[in-house]
């Protein structure tokens, strides 16, 4: 199978699944469920690993924020939740995320910098493939 075929039976796969999760409440729980034991299940491995053996090199700490979580309840509580945290703890965010291709963030010292950058990088990858979202309300303007 060619990976052009893969990718639409993918596809198909997916919007299935989108479908369900859409109009059966009790499917949705059950992939909710999924999602959030493993989410617990890596949380737990990575604090195994991190307590148990010496780190290796100059690794930075896990992200104490998910700045797309908190973009999804709007820019103003991401902002609020990016001020609460030290520099530090900023990096390990723009890290964690790989915000910071050319690692020229992890030289400034000014926390409102540092927030500004996570801000524009969070809505920049928010927003990509918005283009290919099919939409009842795009289809109903551009037939106007």
């Amino acid at each position: 199978m060619n990976r052009k075929d893969v990718l639409a039976l993918w596809k198909k796969a997916s919007a299935c699944i989108a479908d369900e999760i859409t109009n059966n409440e009790e499917f949705a729980k059950k992939i909710g469920s999924i999602f959030e034991a493993s989410s617990v299940a890596a949380v737990s491995s990575n604090n195994e690993t991190s307590n148990s053996s010496a780190r290796k090199g100059k690794r930075r700490k896990p992200a104490k924020v998910n700045p797309f979580f908190l973009l999804e309840q709007g820019v103003e509580s991401l902002k609020e939740g990016l001020e609460d945290l030290d520099t530090e703890e900023l990096k390990d965010i723009i890290s964690e995320n790989g915000m910071d291709s050319a690692r020229l963030a992890m030289k400034w010292k000014d926390p409102n910098r540092l927030i500004n950058h996570i801000i524009e990088a969070t809505q920049r990858r928010s927003s990509r493939g918005e283009a290919f979202w099919n939409t009842g309300s795009e289809k109903s303007n551009h037939s106007k």
